[in-house]
């Protein structure tokens, strides 16, 4: 293997790699380079240059580091890995990893020796997934802005030159928007603008459905109208990117500003990219969420209303899962019962007991679905009458696992049926009363009138026909009472 120094630091140089050499208390770097800038944007000379400019740059909270460096005097020959943020010429945080030797040989002033490699990229990475795990961990205790905002936060902390906002998008207008460093009355000032082709870079990404980005807000059209309210907050730059859903409906924007007119680097779109799937996600779930939220209320509403509640058993466990309105039909208090199929048996009138078992048993053994009419006792005492339906439940595999059902509190329909049907018995026994009770003394009555009629006044005994008259009429007045009475007994009945 050619062990040729020259030729190793070409090839160093070639992977992206700075050797260096300094004194043990890092306050003077040398590189192997003629000329060059460093990955933090500074000349190489600025190192040479500029004592303690290492240390300088260090991120505030891996100071440590310092430290670890110098003791490595302690352990000469052996190398050593860190990795650590510095803070680039543009203000950005950059990730070095360096590899480190303390060296003292004979003739020479004892040195660190090593090799600094950018880990921007990997560890970002890192961090981005980190993130995002977080978010997820957010995601079912905190409101949609709480988490948003979370988000954009670590965003920010990961990009500190970039100030992140979502706009929502509702009826074609920008709203609710969320951002953790962008001025308050800039986002008053944009709030609720109609979305457009010249409306800044969030209102064009929404009209266009389309990644729009804007270098310089002080010459872009796009901005014509409103850079006044940009600028005079320092902003100078805005990406923007629409966030879409899956059926093609812009639900928010993605913008990122900056105080210095900047296009994005490759870096930056992947990331841009990266958020903005993830804002779909959540944005997308949090709607279809909302949706199910408010159909499961409103079902559950129309439930109560129409005393009608369905059920699920799950046969391998015995659990039985019962609907909030079933609770209600049963008057049963769902924090206190336990739903098992047994206990529902118990709750049914005793004489529909044997039926309704032989019912489920039949469900289960021929999978025919059933609907079938059964009482309850509920624990006041009340008898209730339910119409019900059983169905089975098959696993991909087409074996049982359980019956779903539904329960209709069918009481005040048959309580009206039953008082329909009693009504009609009276009817009928007024209609009896009417065609045979009073048809007699009324056909005797008329049969006296026809023989006084008929027969030659010295014939008749006038007495003993005015006798029969009368008690004919009084026979005929006592019936007509009782139909009255009757009729008085089914009008209270209505009332």
């Amino acid at each position: 293997m050619n062990n040729n120094p020259d030729q190793l630091y070409a090839f160093l140089r070639s992977m992206g790699d700075f050797v260096w050499e300094a004194d043990i208390d890092m306050r003077q770097i040398n590189f192997n380079r003629n000329e060059g800038t460093h990955v933090l944007g500074f000349s190489l000379e600025k190192w040479a240059e500029s004592p303690g400019f290492w240390e300088s740059r260090i991120h505030p909270d891996d100071i440590g580091v310092v430290f670890q460096y110098r003791n490595l005097r302690n352990n000469p020959g052996i190398i050593h890995s860190f990795e650590y943020r510095m803070i680039s010429e543009d203000g950005n945080i950059k990730w070095v990893k360096d590899s480190v030797a303390f060296t003292h040989e004979e003739g020479r002033l004892p040195v660190l020796s090593g090799i600094m490699k950018e880990t921007t990229n990997y560890q970002r990475l890192i961090a981005m997934e980190e993130l995002e795990k977080n978010v997820f961990r957010l995601y079912i205790d905190n409101s949609l802005n709480d988490l948003l905002l979370s988000y954009l936060k670590g965003l920010e902390t990961l990009f500190p030159q970039m100030h992140c906002s979502v706009m929502k998008i509702k009826n074609g207008h920008l709203y609710d928007g969320i951002a953790p460093s962008l001025p308050e009355d800039y986002m008053k000032a944009i709030e609720n603008q109609l979305i457009g082709e010249n409306v800044g870079s969030c209102g064009s990404a929404a009209a266009l459905k389309k990644q729009v980005i804007v270098s310089d807000i002080s010459t872009d059209p796009k901005w014509a109208n409103y850079r006044e309210a940009a600028l005079i907050h320092g902003l100078k730059s805005c990406w923007s990117n629409p966030v879409i859903s899956t059926e093609g409906e812009v639900m928010a924007t993605l913008a990122m500003y900056y105080h210095e007119p900047k296009t994005p680097t490759v870096d930056e779109l992947q990331v841009m990219e990266r958020v903005t799937a993830l804002l779909q996600i959540i944005l997308e779930n949090r709607q279809k969420s909302e949706i199910i939220r408010e159909s499961n209320l409103l079902m559950l509403q129309s439930q109560e209303l129409a005393h009608f509640g369905n059920w699920n058993w799950d046969i391998e466990h015995n659990i039985v899962t019962w609907s909030p309105a079933l609770y209600s039909i049963y008057g049963l208090n769902r924090h206190e019962f336990k739903a098992t199929f047994e206990g529902y048996l118990e709750l049914l009138h005793p004489d529909d007991r044997p039926m309704v078992r032989g019912i489920i048993e039949h469900v289960l053994k021929t999978g025919e679905d059933s609907e079938f009419e059964e009482r309850i006792i509920r624990p006041n005492g009340e008898e209730r009458y339910l119409r019900s339906w059983a169905k089975q439940k098959l696993d991909q595999n087409g074996k049982v696992i359980g019956l779903i059902g539904a329960c209709l509190d069918n009481t005040e329909k048959v309580k009206s049926m039953m008082s329909i049907k009693q009504q009609n018995k009276k009817f009928r026994d007024i209609a009896w009363l009417q065609s045979h009770v009073i048809r007699a003394p009324l056909a005797r009555i008329m049969g006296l009138v026809n023989l006084i009629k008929n027969t030659p006044t010295d014939e008749l005994k006038q007495g003993e026909l005015l006798d029969f008259l009368l008690d004919s009429a009084n026979e005929l007045d006592d019936q007509i009472r009782v139909i009255s009475q009757k009729a008085e007994i089914r009008d209270t009945d209505e009332e």
